[in-house]
Parts: structure tokens; C-alpha cells; sequence
């Protein structure tokens, strides 16, 4: 679990750094905060999934996967801090004052969470499964069910404790710690909405998109 906060704070505080210290700081303890709750409400719905599909698994040994699971997610994440640091220094460095590229450095970070969770996932979930000589069709759909309620846990989890990342716009501005079901720059109230509203790209409100400051 020390290894999983330390781990997972260090890779929030890249999360926070292209956009200012304050958010950085918050992101130290934001991202374990996430990954931690949603761990534990994945950790009762892997079991429900895993009973419905006839797994035999019992309540530690999905605990343990888990914990496991968000471990190995956490390490992978601490190793990419490095890059992501420079990522968003860059980033900080040439944006423009007002959208400047938060949606680019947004959407490689979530590239980044989905593959190291994909990864992690499947390497604590094949070797359960397979010790708990679950067939390997079973098996396989059992994992792509947990991986779907991850990402949807873990998505809306996010949402709720947003603002991670910031627009360089809202520089100087002190947010709550959370805006919870506050609705987003372009009123999506809840994570489903606002990834439907990233693919069909609607334009952002004119306050965002005005002259950038003198």
C-alpha cells in the first residue's frame, strides 16, 4: 500500500505540474485518493463478476488481486513521472495562455493510465484465473468485464476529483480541492458525457477561446 501512494503520488504531481504548483501539490494526494477508492469499489464488483460467471474465487483472493492490481498499475505510472515531468515543462512553456495544449497532454496521460491498467490487470488477472482453472473463454471474458468496470470506475472516480490537469486559462484561479458533479467547461456533468463530448469535439465556450492576454 506505501509503495501504491508514494508510486501513484509521484506520477499526480506531472499531472499537475503543466499547470501550476498548486495543482501538482494537490495531485500528491488526489491520484492515490482515486486509485485507492477505486480499488475498493472494483475490488466488491470483480467478486459479483466473477460469482454471475461461475469463477470460483474467493473474497481474499480478489482482495489480493486488487491490491496487486493498483500496485503494479501505481510502478508502471512512477516510471513514466520522468517523461510526463517533461512533457508538461514543455508543455507549460510554449502554451498560449488559454486552451494551449491541454487536450494533446490530456489525452496522452489517459493513453498512459489505460495501458499500464490494461497491463497490470492482465498480469494479476490471468495468473488468478488460471490457478483457479477458470476455463480460457471464461477466463477471458471475465477480464474484459473487470477491465470495462475499471476504466468506468476509475473514469467517473476522476471526474468527481477533477481538476487534475487545469486549462492554462484558469492559471490564478483556486478551485475546489473537487468540483464533483460541477459541470466541465463544456457542461458535461458526469465522465460518460464528457468523453462523448471529446470524440465529437464541440467547440469550447467563446471565454476560452478569446485573444490570449497581453
Amino acid at each position: 500500500m506505501l509503495l501504491l501512494a508514494a508510486s501513484s503520488a509521484a506520477y499526480g504531481f506531472t499531472l499537475g505540474a503543466a499547470h501550476s504548483l498548486l495543482y501538482a501539490r494537490r495531485n500528491l494526494l488526489k491520484l492515490p485518493l482515486l486509485l485507492l477508492g477505486t480499488g475498493l469499489v472494483c475490488a466488491l464488483a470483480y467478486f459479483l463478476v466473477a460469482r454471475f460467471l461461475s469463477a470460483r474465487l474467493a473474497p481474499r483472493q480478489v482482495g489480493a488481486l486488487v491490491i496487486g492490481l493498483f500496485r503494479d498499475l501505481s510502478v508502471l505510472l512512477a516510471s513514466l513521472a520522468p517523461v510526463n515531468l517533461l512533457l508538461a515543462a514543455i508543455l507549460r512553456a510554449t502554451d498560449d495562455g488559454r486552451t494551449g495544449e491541454y487536450a494533446l497532454f490530456l489525452g496522452l496521460n489517459v493513453a498512459f493510465v489505460g495501458a499500464a491498467g490494461s497491463l497490470a490487470l492482465l498480469r494479476q488477472g490471468r495468473s488468478l484465473l488460471a490457478a483457479a482453472r477458470v476455463p480460457g473463454t471464461r477466463a477471458a471474458l471475465v477480464l474484459a468485464l473487470w477491465l470495462g468496470l475499471s476504466l468506468s470506475v476509475g473514469g467517473q472516480g476522476a471526474f468527481y476529483l477533477r481538476p487534475f490537469f487545469g486549462l492554462p486559462a484558469s492559471r490564478g484561479q483556486v478551485p475546489p480541492f473537487a468540483l464533483g458533479h460541477e459541470p466541465d467547461v463544456r457542461g458535461a456533468t458526469n465522465f460518460f458525457e464528457a468523453v462523448w463530448q471529446v470524440v465529437s469535439r464541440p467547440p469550447l465556450p467563446e471565454s476560452w477561446g478569446g485573444p490570449a492576454p497581453r
